[in-house]
């Protein structure tokens, strides 16, 4: 019985192309497990951190994280921002100005998917993509019933696992890169740093003071 060449010849490339799509969806699933693991592991981090924004602009500064929800970003002089978050609520503090701070649910930014204390991969709605790129493993955050949230990329190394950076993407389309150093996990952080009023009292008063 002659089995005609081009039936052959497609029957090989979808049984391959199976195979590669089976490897590569086991192999994600390995990834997304051990990054899983890694990141519910973190109940604190500090670090030092490299924004770079899309004009090209580089501040430095330190980041601070103490799940669930609060984070704080103090960003080195000449710099005058401070960019906290607690609970519900994400604030961008000036600190030379008496004015009110900008606000923003947390839910409504990028960063809130870091900041969940058990975040599920695998089952999370919001997982756009998983791709590995050479040592790397790349893992990008939208939510389509939530598109100003904007969206997040976040890098980790493969071995070991370590976030190394993150990208967001505001509804814009305007990126803002998070380059991250000297991670410090799980040690004690002060919970008075992630204290939103009692932040901007002590903004207002040095104002007030030096007036």
């Amino acid at each position: 019985m002659m089995v005609d060449k081009k039936k052959l010849v497609l029957m090989f490339n979808i049984f391959f192309f199976h195979l590669f799509c089976l490897a590569s969806f086991g192999e994600n699933n390995v990834h997304n497990r051990d990054i899983e693991t890694y990141l519910n592991s973190i109940k604190t981090l500090k670090a030092r951190l490299i924004q770079i924004s899309g004009n090209g602009a580089v501040e430095t500064g330190s980041l601070f994280i103490n799940k669930p929800g609060k984070m704080r970003f103090e960003y080195d002089p000449p710099s005058n921002h401070l960019v906290m978050a607690s609970g519900l609520l994400l604030v961008v503090i000036d600190r030379k100005s008496t004015s009110e701070p900008q606000r923003y649910f947390t839910s409504q930014t990028p960063i809130g998917y870091l900041l969940n204390e058990n975040i599920s991969l695998n089952q999370n709605r919001s997982l756009k993509t998983v791709i590995l790129k050479d040592s790397f493993v790349h893992i990008t955050f939208y939510d389509p019933q939530r598109p100003t949230a904007g969206e997040l990329e976040l890098v980790f190394s493969k071995n070991p696992i370590q976030l190394h950076e993150w990208t967001i993407t505001n509804y814009s389309g305007e990126e803002t890169r998070v380059l991250l150093e000297q991670l410090i996990i799980n040690e004690p952080v002060n919970e008075k740093l992630f204290n939103i009023g009692r932040e901007i009292s002590n903004v207002q008063r040095k104002i007030l003071k030096n007036k």
